[in-house]
């Protein structure tokens, strides 16, 4: 890690590895561990209430600079030991973005800032995760039966799937659009690629240059 680290991400990611603390057996980090593993990261949360590496120097009567190490040297040592003790990933939640689908051009338009209204994001446990081109459904959301109304956004194609580790936790983001049939999110993979191809084409014709 380099010079400009940043130390409440660091005891963010310390604290959500907490689970590999058993496997450090090194003096120097206990005291850390013991104050770190007072507390818990939620998923859902900006995580203030976690203590800075300020508080921690204080708490364990250390100057900063070596505290500030200490916690660099213990993430390492956490990334280092996962080959030995992989990490066991105990829960998951999935979260569903339901969104509009708007194009660039049509972000600033009205119509468009009602739309955005009308989208949701929320976190649920399903007992499978859905897969790209799946259509979903969430009925509880409604409140009226009408097709004009102001409703939050409750259907829709799945078009993009996101899974991210935060430690113990695999959260899976489904990203799911109202209005685009999965034939649109082919298209959007094509256009997509054929850009990447252009762009290599680029890269090689400069090196030739060179």
């Amino acid at each position: 890690m380099g010079s400009h680290a940043s130390y409440p991400l660091i005891i963010e990611n310390l604290v959500s590895l907490r689970s590999q603390f058993q496997f450090i057996t090194d003096e120097k980090f206990q005291g850390a561990m013991k104050e770190l593993s007072e507390y818990e990261v939620y998923f859902n949360s900006d995580n203030e209430h976690l203590p800075d590496h300020i508080l921690l120097a204080s708490r364990l009567n250390l100057n900063q600079t070596k505290m500030n190490k200490m916690l660099r040297e213990l993430l390492d040592k956490i990334f280092i030991g996962l080959y030995d003790h992989p990490l066991i990933i105990k829960d998951r939640v999935h979260i569903l973005h339901i969104w509009p689908f708007i194009e660039p051009e049509d972000e600033n338009k009205e119509w468009a800032k009602l739309q955005w209204k009308r989208a949701i994001s929320i976190p649920v446990v399903l007992p499978e995760t859905p897969q790209i081109g799946d259509n979903m459904e969430i009925p509880f959301i409604r409140i009226s039966y009408s097709s004009g109304s102001d409703d939050k956004l409750y259907y829709g194609v799945v078009h993009e799937i996101r899974h991210i580790v935060k430690g113990t936790l695999q959260e899976i983001n489904l990203y799911i659009y109202p209005h685009k049939s999965i034939y649109y999110k082919w298209e959007e993979m094509k256009k997509e690629y054929e850009e990447h191809i252009q762009w290599l084409a680029w890269i090689r014709s400069e090196r030739e240059r060179t």
